[in-house]
């Protein structure tokens, strides 16, 4: 059980993003651990503040009648969080190509001794689609900021 105080921090690394987040009681089940639909929540927020440190909105998308979609997505749980965790949640762009990007997400937990411990961890697809549906090639500005 983390007790130690931080600010929660937001950052691009290579090739992505981290995010910590605090768990929560309303967080958790019954026996006190992260209910297993939670970690999604984590991931969609990170991923979000992803794209907003790379001045990539929802808004901005919708009035263009476009929006990111998960297409796939493959989890593996670990041990799970509990809570007053402080969790790290790490995005990494795996690959682009006309209209999907592929993402790597983990969830990690910072031991005692320095180590960190996965707790989930997701293969995720996302496709580029306009809002009639259907995929959408990325337009060169939006590449060219994933990418960079």
């Amino acid at each position: 059980m983390s007790r130690e105080k931080a600010e929660l921090s937001n950052r691009l690394i290579d090739s992505g993003h981290e995010m910590e987040i605090r768990v929560y009681y309303e967080d958790t089940d019954f026996s006190g651990v992260v209910y297993h639909s939670n970690y999604l929540k984590y991931m969609e927020r990170s991923r979000t503040e992803w794209l907003r440190l790379l001045d990539i909105f929802h808004t901005d998308l919708a009035e263009e009648k476009s929006a990111f979609a998960i297409h796939r997505m493959n989890l593996k749980f670990g041990p799970p969080a509990v809570i007053d965790d402080l969790v790290t949640v790490r995005t990494r762009l795996e690959k682009l190509t006309g209209a999907r990007s592929f993402l790597r997400q983990e969830i990690l937990r910072k031991e005692a001794d320095g180590s960190e411990t996965m707790l989930c961890g997701a293969d995720v697809e996302v496709a580029f689609i306009h809002h009639g549906g259907g995929a959408k090639r990325f337009p060169d500005d939006l590449r060219a900021k994933l990418e960079g």
